[in-house]
């Protein structure tokens, strides 16, 4: 199987419940403002991971962020449904996917024994009127979100697989409506929650992407502007890496031999500082012996960077140099650093730097602007109780039937890849 196939099938199973994701329940007719209580955010939180839980019951600051985070997104949902987005077929069959998950989660956490779906309840499902036609629609859907997955056959076996998964949480909804549990509190608030991240993250798409709204586009005038008044210290350096052992040997973890091999290579690094601070060429010696293949042949030239791109011990330290100074020893990660400050200025930010700090920022006043005339409220005064450790029960596995089922969500087929703010100035990965 072509790994595109597998990215593509990867990328489409899964709803994930997890801090800070949203949720409306798109309902017929005129609907009622949300309006979360007190109770409604402890539920809420009840449901969260033990690190989520954990954070929210030690910090009124969390529990007030969460809330915040939560109205902004419930906000932006309220807003979708208004004009008429969350109705848009594609959405629509989102929302009915993400119910069925959530009741089919919840009946089965109850009971780890229902989650034992048989195969002859699968297949007397998809035998009733339209249950094959339906899925076939939900894989047409999930290709179609994906230019590369639709030029491709999907594997029979997966195909067989996902069916499987469709028709046990299928059947599982509908023996958990039976139970009740689509009546429960707290399922009805993961439905909500759930159900609005889906329409919020569609409808930002649409509003927030640069391409398909050019008032969110940063213009030359504004990033001219922004670096103008941006300017930042940044520093031109050079570094010598001493690194311990041999850094591209894939060796088991030997904790002796580790500590053998740093206290050699602290006892290199003291004698090439010598050799630096007796007047020897620091980009010769840098040519010589640094380990970062990356700068050593420019003689250990790093060029000029702000701070916070470096490690932390290598950008406090490189900050704390004037023009012509050499550092004592740092050690990092990657091993022990000499660094020479050559010089230091005042610059403007990288144009790209500016131009996604711009646009975060109107996104950011796209989102207040809809909360100020939203109607939703959310109580910040909620009570969480810690969590005991524990392992989790899913009869799913970690991540519960969310894992399981294949889901198509709103992809931003605009969005950039993400890029590390770090630069590494010893060994690259």
């Amino acid at each position: 199987m072509k790994s595109t196939t597998k990215a593509w099938i990867a990328a489409a199973i899964g709803i994930v419940l997890s801090l800070g994701l949203i949720v409306w329940q798109v309902k017929a007719g005129r609907a009622a403002p949300v309006n979360l209580s007190a109770d409604d955010m402890a539920l809420i939180a009840a449901d969260q991971g033990v690190q989520g839980r954990t954070r929210l019951s030690s910090s009124p600051e969390a529990r007030k962020d969460f809330a915040k985070n939560l109205r902004e997104l419930l906000s932006v949902a309220e807003e979708a449904r208004v004009k008429g987005f969350a109705y848009k077929p594609e959405i629509r069959k989102q929302l009915e996917i993400t119910k069925s998950v959530i009741i089919a989660q919840n009946y089965f956490k109850s009971d780890p024994s229902t989650a034992n779906v048989s195969d002859a309840d699968i297949e007397a499902y998809f035998k009733e009127s339209g249950q094959e036609a339906r899925f076939q629609e939900f894989i047409n859907d999930l290709k179609s979100q994906d230019p590369n997955a639709a030029q491709q056959q999907i594997p029979e076996e997966q195909i067989k697989t996902a069916r499987h998964q469709w028709g046990q949480v299928m059947v599982g909804e509908r023996r958990g409506i039976a139970a009740g549990f689509d009546k429960k509190r707290n399922v009805e608030l993961q439905i909500m929650l759930q159900q609005a991240r889906v329409v919020a993250e569609a409808y930002a798409q649409e509003n927030l992407s640069p391409e398909k709204n050019p008032s969110m586009k940063a213009t030359d005038a504004e990033i001219d502007a922004y670096l103008k008044s941006h300017m930042e210290e940044q520093v031109h350096a050079r570094h010598i890496l001493i690194a311990p052992g041999n850094p591209e040997a894939q060796e088991e973890p030997d904790p002796a031999r580790e500590e053998k091999d740093k206290a050699a290579a602290r006892a290199k690094a003291e004698q090439v500082l010598k050799q630096v601070r007796a007047g020897g060429d620091f980009a010769a010696l840098a040519k010589q012996f640094s380990a970062d293949s990356g700068s050593k042949d420019k003689g250990g030239d790093l060029g000029w960077f702000p701070a916070g791109q470096m490690v932390p011990q290598f950008d406090k330290a490189a900050f704390a140099l004037q023009p012509g100074q050499i550092s004592d020893l740092v050690e990092s990660q990657f091993g022990f650093h000499i660094i020479k400050v050559e010089e230091r200025a005042m610059k403007e930010k990288d144009r790209n730097v500016a131009r996604e700090s711009i646009e975060q920022e109107k996104g950011k006043k796209w989102v207040e602007d809809i909360v100020k005339r939203s109607n939703v409220t959310v109580a910040d005064n909620f009570q969480v109780t810690a969590p005991p450790p524990q392992v989790p029960t899913s009869p799913f596995g970690p991540g519960g039937p969310s894992e399981a089922l294949p889901v198509p969500a709103p992809q931003d087929k605009t969005a950039k890849p993400g890029t590390s703010p770090k630069k590494n100035p010893g060994k690259k990965r």
